[in-house]
């Protein structure tokens, strides 16, 4: 999006009712305005509860209820698995935002190092965008805390309420409607939130940026002569100008075709960790949220399900729900016996982190009684395609993925699972192919945890006899 001229003068008058200049990504802030001198302490007539600073990174799902915040937040900390670590950049500690009698984000804790990447990943309606709107301060919070470079930004108690000022955070913003004024030029719109630098530092800063996003001969263009990507890269260059201490990005790439938005992605993260800049992105894109960030959060129903890397996410999940999410995968039946579980793929055994004298990995019993009904998480990489293996599955269903075919396979029980094949292995709808389970890294969860998933209904599908 070009912001018309026409505009610029209602904006600004409206921005203390409605628009900010973080909402316009214009990161109008200079060095003397990142103190918290005009943060408001004020007395709060609103109905609150105190809220401890226990937080939250890993939570299992549970359901989720609208009307009890507190009861929530309570839920939540019952449920942490680790704690944030000791004064790091930047955290959010327990952050509660609403409206009304909705919850919208319930008792979300995090926290990055300077120059790490975060990213909060979901469905739409989930929270994430208004999570990052109150890290931005453009939203109160109910409750929790935030703090920024060993700042305080928010904290929000049962006696009284502190919040700075959002163009005081020192904060920059990078939205999906990009936000360049199309009356200026490129170099002017990276420029417009230098307006209390001095000219030659002014100038320099500008070079400087151009050459950062090699924009450096488009620089005397209007926005409207540019690509999507580059007004993107335009976007992304004025915001970190001011050199923000923390960047926000709320579906930066969702204008553009998805072939550009993977390559733009790793060229942004590229851009941010050449300048050693802390940022936060929103996304429903799983590729995106993978070629980009450091951590990756996902929400649901307002609730940060699971704080972790995009390894940790995709090979250890905390629920049924994040496994599902993130990723390809099925899920098969298995049994506890004798502190193993035994699956139609065959016996799987705990394995630990640990090896003997001769290398070899250690293994260790489930934490399940004889007899527990457990779903087995297998990934398409876990089932390796080998010819010469007695074990078979048949081919009902596949995708043809370039260098790979992606086949669904069905099981002697009846059950099916996935398997990623190099594509020279064209295997037809109806064939048997031997396959080599790799069982030592799969996740299991207890039945009861999982209820009925699209992947299950999949299973289901008339679909799976068609060759895509």
């Amino acid at each position: 999006m070009v912001l018309d001229p026409t505009y610029i003068i209602i904006f600004t008058a409206l921005s203390n009712i409605v628009f900010t200049n973080s909402e316009l990504g214009l990161s109008m802030y200079t060095d003397s305005m990142n103190d918290s001198s005009d943060a408001q302490s004020v007395k709060t007539g609103a109905r609150s509860t105190p809220v401890k600073k226990s937080p939250v990174v890993q939570t299992r799902t549970t359901q989720f209820q609208r009307s009890k915040p507190v009861e929530q937040a309570d839920t939540a900390r019952q449920d942490t698995e680790s704690t944030i670590a000791t004064n790091p950049y930047f955290s959010v500690q327990n952050l509660i935002v609403g409206y009304d009698d909705t919850i919208v984000v319930n008792g979300m804790s995090l926290m990055l190092e300077q120059g790490e990447i975060g990213c909060f990943l979901g469905y739409s309606g989930c929270g994430k965008t208004t999570a990052l709107r109150a890290i931005a301060g453009l939203e109160q919070s109910r409750g929790g805390t935030i703090h920024l470079n060993n700042q305080r930004l928010t904290e929000k108690t049962a006696r009284d309420s502190f919040a700075v000022a959002p163009a005081k955070r020192g904060m920059g913003m990078v939205f999906q409607d990009y936000a360049l004024f199309g009356h200026l030029s490129v170099a002017k719109n990276i420029a417009f939130g230098l307006n209390k630098w001095s000219a030659a530092d002014k100038k320099a800063r500008v070079a400087e940026m151009l050459n950062l996003v090699e924009l450096t001969e488009h620089a005397d263009k209007r926005p409207n002569e540019l690509s999507g990507g580059q007004q993107q890269r335009v976007a992304l260059a004025r915001a970190l100008a001011p050199k923000p201490k923390l960047l926000l990005l709320d579906e930066p790439f969702s204008n553009l075709d998805v072939v550009l938005r993977e390559s733009l992605a790793m060229n942004v993260r590229d851009i941010l960790k050449r300048t050693n800049t802390t940022a936060i992105l929103v996304t429903h894109d799983q590729n995106e949220a993978f070629a980009l960030a450091d951590k990756v959060g996902v929400m649901d129903k307002g609730r940060l399900v699971q704080w972790a890397t995009p390894s940790e996410l995709y090979h250890e999940p905390v629920s049924p729900f994040v496994a599902e999410f993130v990723g390809e995968g099925a899920m098969i039946d298995g049994i506890i016996k004798e502190g193993r579980v035994e699956t139609a793929l065959g016996n799987i055994y705990r394995r630990m982190e640990v090896y003997d004298q001769s290398g070899q990995p250690q293994y260790c019993e489930y934490d399940y009684p004889n007899g527990t009904p457990i779903k087995v998480l297998v990934r398409p990489d876990d089932i390796i395609h080998d010819d010469d293996s007695t074990q078979t599955a048949l081919v009902i269903g596949r995708v043809f993925r370039g260098a790979n075919y992606l086949y669904r396979l069905q099981l002697d029980d009846g059950q099916t699972i996935l398997s990623l094949v190099a594509s020279h292995h064209n295997h037809e709808i109806g064939s048997h192919i031997g396959i080599l389970p790799l069982l030592e890294h799969v996740v299991v969860f207890d039945e009861k945890e999982v209820n009925a998933t699209t992947w299950s209904e999949y299973d289901r599908s008339s679909r799976v006899d068609e060759d895509v």
